[in-house]
């Protein structure tokens, strides 16, 4: 029988790990109560607003997306105010969409890419999907950032450079004088990409602003999520925000009906959520300060976070040993060799009861391999 013909760099590209689920480790390990703490998820469900919206949309799940579209394009464009409008916004099923579209729109005839050593994998994946260069530059000693090296990677050919701020797998910023001093200095030609993902969780007041830059016409792209702030991970909706020129560019690369409207209008419905807006982020920042102080207690490394995770680096036992022992216990966290990170792990903030817990059982792991502070 003759074979079809496979594309040979296709089998190159990596795939995409994503985290341990309840049910893997439920049919592992035989455990019923277990504990997800690995994939920054939303520690208190979904908007309520949302979840109603879903249920009315649900009535038209016979029908193709039609009306959710434009309308939190506008509702984006309304609440950034900015002079920005529906022109400025394009929606993705999930971030991970728009990066695939804006990946594809400006590396289709190879060309070069920048990124972080320790970032979010899909920027190297996708560069390598569409047969892309990945010029991949070391955080720094601190675990942020080399702005200037990233900036001597790029030449001619560079098409994209892939800035996560607030960083996965680090939860570390960009500055806003960093960010200034890689504007002044980026050339022209050169799209920036600030995956902002988690920008919900920021309270440096020194974090970078993007969308000046935006307003000013700069080649510059902001991607920003649903799935954590508004707990709708599962329904994926992303959006990035451009100048006009650029948005209509890339959404030449927009699959037909890639979102549906039951997702598009529980998107918008989360943005009027006051209330659970207020409690998602405060029950995360104090989930992520409780574990910051703990993990200092236990005299572990963790990474300053202005995410919502924290990232503990060089782990008595080693990322891969205490991973296991965690799930042998019903605990899910993040090994981050995927990330880049060889020997460290990411832990997402839970509910307080989730994260009181864990913390006892890692102090107990810890003192059970002879290794407590």
């Amino acid at each position: 029988m003759t074979k079809p013909r496979f594309n040979p760099d296709l089998l190159t590209v990596p795939l995409y790990v994503a985290g341990r689920s309840i049910q893997e480790i439920h049919e592992k390990y035989g455990l019923e109560k277990i504990v997800k703490l690995a994939s920054n998820e939303s520690p208190v469900g979904s908007s309520p607003l949302a979840i109603q919206a879903a249920l009315e949309m649900m009535a038209e799940a016979h029908r193709y997306p039609g009306v959710g579209d434009v309308t939190l394009r506008r509702k984006l464009a309304e609440r950034f105010g900015r002079g920005f409008s529906e022109h400025n916004f394009l929606i993705g099923n999930g971030a991970t969409d728009l990066l695939r579209m804006i990946t594809q729109a400006f590396t289709f005839d190879g060309g070069n890419n920048v990124m972080a050593d320790a970032t979010f994998p899909m920027y190297k994946i996708l560069t390598t999907t569409f047969s892309g260069e990945c010029r991949i530059i070391p955080l720094n000693a601190h675990h942020r950032f080399d702005l200037d090296a990233m900036l001597a990677a790029i030449d001619n050919d560079t098409r994209i450079v892939f800035l996560c701020t607030p960083t996965n797998p680090t939860g570390m910023i960009v500055t806003q004088g960093e960010f200034d001093r890689f504007m002044s200095r980026v050339p022209d030609h050169v799209i920036v990409l600030m995956d902002e993902s988690y920008h919900d969780y920021v309270t440096d007041s020194s974090h970078a602003e993007s969308l000046e830059y935006i307003e000013q016409g700069r080649n510059v792209i902001a991607l920003r999520s649903f799935s954590k702030s508004s707990g709708l991970a599962n329904l994926r909706v992303g959006y990035m925000i451009a100048s006009a020129e650029l948005t209509e560019y890339v959404r030449h690369a927009l699959l037909p009906f890639n979102t549906s409207d039951i997702a598009l209008c529980a998107a918008a419905a989360s943005m009027d959520d006051d209330e659970y807006n207020e409690l998602q982020r405060k029950t995360v920042l104090n989930g992520r300060d409780y574990f910051e102080s703990s993990f200092a207690d236990l005299d572990l490394q963790a990474i300053p976070s202005q995410a919502n995770f924290v990232a503990i680096i060089a782990p008595p036992l080693g990322a891969a040993r205490l991973t296991e022992l965690l799930l042998q216990r019903g605990f899910i966290v993040r090994e981050l060799t995927t990330f880049g990170m060889k020997n460290a792990i990411r832990v997402s903030v839970g509910t307080m009861e989730e994260n009181t817990d864990f913390i006892k059982t890692l102090k107990h792991v810890l003192e059970t391999e002879g290794v407590a502070a």
